[in-house]
């Protein structure tokens, strides 16, 4: 379990590494190599780890309670960029449980915006329950 935790360390502040330093992307790998020295052999793990954080960093998850144009979508996709940066992978999926509206699910935050989140702050809120 030692070694996972030190993986993820590794790969977390290459992450964040090559996060402040996109130009310098060979420079923060030939370091990451000299600061493992004999612990070289966790590189393909390392960089496994990181590209499993990259992804989950970078995923932006919209859920919608029908299908929608592409017209809208884009629409969406242009506030998200605006909001989170580009470069993000934005994910539309269809979840009928929301009745109407929408999700819109980050690393950092849950925006619910959606009929059934809607009724159920209401419902909350009418029988004093926070």
């Amino acid at each position: 379990m030692k070694k996972d935790k030190e993986i993820l360390s590794w790969a977390r502040a290459l992450y964040l590494a090559l996060e402040e330093n996109k130009d310098n992307e060979e420079k923060v790998i030939q370091n990451l190599i000299q600061s493992l020295d004999k612990k070289n052999y966790l590189i393909p793990a390392i960089i496994k780890k990181y590209k499993s954080i990259k992804e989950k960093e970078n995923k932006v998850e919209v859920s919608i309670a029908k299908e929608i144009t592409e017209e809208l979508k884009e629409k969406i996709n242009k506030q998200i960029e605006k909001l989170e940066g580009s470069g993000k992978s934005i994910n539309y999926k269809i979840d009928e449980d929301l009745i109407g509206g929408f999700r819109i699910k980050t690393k950092d935050y849950l925006v619910k915006a959606s009929i059934k989140d809607t009724l159920i702050k209401f419902k909350n809120n009418a029988y004093g329950h926070n």
